[in-house]
Order: C-alpha cells, then structure tokens, then sequence
C-alpha cells in the first residue's frame, strides 16, 4: 500500500466523516417521521466506522517505508540511554 493511498484513505474517512455529520445535523433541524429516525441512526453511525476500519489497515503499509528510519532512532536512543548513569531509586526501592 502506498503513501497515497493511504492519504486517499484519509480523505475519504475525513470526507465520510463530514458527509455523516451534515445528515445528522439535517436529521436534527428538520423533523423526521419516526420510521426513519432508526435508518438515519444507521445511515450516520455506519459509514465513518466502515470507513475508520478501512483506514485502520491502511495504517500498517504506511510504516513499512519507514522501517529505516526507526531503525536508526531506536538505536540512537539505545545510545543515548547507555550513556545515562546508573543511579539508585530515591526512595531505596
């Protein structure tokens, strides 16, 4: 998966997100007949969940381009953290 796609992925669940909240607001200013209140509930709760499930996995192939980056920021951290001195707990545990 590919850095764009993942931004496309991002879109759309920002654009999900925007879509669902504009019928909610519709939904809230303009009386609806009863029967439909349970249909816009479904219609305002599921796709922005759809759509975060889809980004989550997108999520993972994003990571992989920087494996060699965090490679070399785990082990310049470690560097650092070695370099720390050893000191006793303050309160003798």
């Amino acid at each position: 998966m590919s850095r764009r796609h993942f931004f496309l992925s991002c879109a759309y669940a920002a654009v999900t997100a925007l879509a669902c909240a504009g019928l909610a607001a519709a939904a809230a200013l303009v009386p609806a007949p009863v029967g439909v209140i349970p249909l816009v509930a479904i219609c305002v709760v599921l796709p922005p969940m759809m759509a975060t499930w889809h980004l989550a996995t997108a999520v993972p192939g994003l990571n992989v381009h920087g494996d060699r980056h965090a490679a070399t920021a785990l082990a310049q951290l470690r560097r650092t953290l070695d370099a720390l001195p050893e000191t006793d707990h303050p309160l003798g545990l």
